[in-house]
């Protein structure tokens, strides 16, 4: 029997259960791979770290903002739900369909990509990305079909697993004796710190941090979201960002920010793996080759856990069919799950995937700062709508979020990023054009 979700006996997590799937959502591929996208152009030491204390900034600001739409609306998608009431169901729509696409769709396939690569490192048998890709997408669908606790349960064991392999890396990469060193080979000067460089370098990572709006995406099955959520945000982030500095300043032990470049003088690749090779060793650096793996499918299934719910959240808007808004008797979200999952692996067989995804990063974090910036809209237009928790030291958190938001999104595009805002611009054309052809009758609440 299926029923729409909103039984109070389905709100089943707790402060660490929801700790664990912002942790779970913000650490993937990211720490193993940026720096070394940008450590060369920003050139420095304090270039490179910077950029990840201001992503932390942004990050704690936007999860404490979204703390109080949360729980002022703790349902499935709150994030979402709080853009609707603010400004509306057309950007309510634009907002979510982007998200679902571009947040959990591309990004799950993307993320499993990188995955089947680690594997491919492990394994004789020469298995296609592809399929490797595919199956851990299965896997992360499999492990949140038993029932919501175990589904839960599962990602917070992965996000436990997850936070000790960096927390490992860190403690080895900084006391380890370090007897081979990368050294640029004619350095340039450094750009300021309030460059352009740098401020491209905190967009890239604002990827790394994104999985922050998770928890109020995932409202509607915790308890006491007015409690619990806050704890979780301030907690997840705090520790993410202690692991991301930890894990760069090893990063700068044994490479210098000039030489974080490829042959073909392109940003590092893959500079976990390069640094954990100088750091430990290819013995230690194998093994963490396949603890990178295991850390990438927590991310798969904290996409594919979160991307649920945001598809029951159009369901209940009308953006999406009806049936995606039922649950199962014992409140698994069954039906979105395997749609979620479905349409990732089906992303798999989208040429140039990850180019895509870069291309819509100005509009994701475009309407990430809208969404903080519905705060102010509902405090001013549901005044007396219950708040069980409201952000600390208003008006000014979620103001440094839409200031540090601006200043990366404007110097991105002053850059270079021209592209991805044009691309971001004929996204949104495209999508108000399908709109009418994707209306349906919104899910009724149980």
């Amino acid at each position: 029997m299926m029923s729409t979700h909103g039984a109070s006996e389905h709100r089943v997590v707790g402060t660490i259960g929801a700790t664990g799937m912002i942790v779970a959502a913000m650490v993937g591929s990211g720490i193993f791979a940026l720096t070394g996208q940008f450590g060369a152009s920003v050139g420095s030491p304090s270039g490179v770290l910077v950029p990840w204390i201001i992503g932390g900034v942004l990050a704690l600001c936007g999860g404490l903002s979204l703390a109080e739409l949360a729980s002022m609306l703790p349902c499935s998608g709150g994030s979402i739900e709080g853009a609707r009431r603010a400004y509306g169901p057309t950007v309510g729509y634009l907002v979510a369909t982007v998200t679902i696409l571009a947040g959990y769709l591309l990004s799950n396939a993307v993320i499993a990509l990188f995955l089947a690569e680690y594997v491919d490192r492990l394994i004789p048998a020469d298995a296609p990305d592809v399929t490797l890709a595919a199956g851990a997408i299965l896997l992360a669908l499999v492990s949140q079909l038993p029932g919501l606790r175990a589904g839960f349960a599962a990602n917070t064991l992965l996000a436990v697993v997850k936070v000790g392999v960096i927390a490992a890396f860190v403690i080895g990469g900084l006391s380890v004796d370090v007897s081979d060193r990368m050294v640029a080979v004619a350095a340039e000067p450094a750009p300021s710190l309030l460059s352009p460089q740098v401020a491209t370098a905190v967009l890239l990572v604002s990827f790394a941090y994104l999985g922050w709006s998770t928890g109020a995406d995932i409202a509607g099955d915790l308890r006491d979201p007015g409690r619990t959520l806050p704890r979780a945000m301030i907690a997840s982030i705090l520790v993410v960002a202690a692991l991301y500095l930890g894990v760069n300043a090893a990063y700068l032990r044994v490479i210098d920010p000039g030489a974080m470049v490829e042959a073909d003088g392109s940003g590092m690749r893959a500079i976990g793996s390069v640094a954990a090779g100088l750091l430990f060793g290819p013995t230690i650096g194998t093994a963490m080759t396949a603890a990178i793996a295991l850390l990438l499918l927590s991310t798969v299934v904290s996409g594919v856990i979160t991307g649920a719910r945001i598809l029951e959240s159009m369901a209940r808007a009308g953006e999406a069919p009806a049936w995606l808004g039922v649950r199962r008797a014992d409140g698994v979200p069954q039906r979105a799950l395997l749609v979620v999952a479905g349409l990732s692996a089906a992303a798999l067989a989208i040429g140039s995937l990850g180019e895509l995804l870069d291309l819509l990063t100005v509009l994701v974090n475009v309407f990430s700062a809208l969404t903080v910036a519905a705060l102010f809209v509902l405090r001013r237009t549901m005044p007396d709508a219950p708040r069980p928790f409201k952000v600390p030291l208003y008006p000014w958190v979620p103001l440094i979020y839409l200031a540090l938001a601006g200043w990366t999104v404007l110097s991105s595009i002053m850059t270079g990023g021209a592209r991805a805002a044009w691309a971001s611009c004929a996204s949104v054309i495209i999508l108000l054009a399908l709109r009418p052809l994707v209306r349906w009758r919104p899910a009724s609440a149980a």
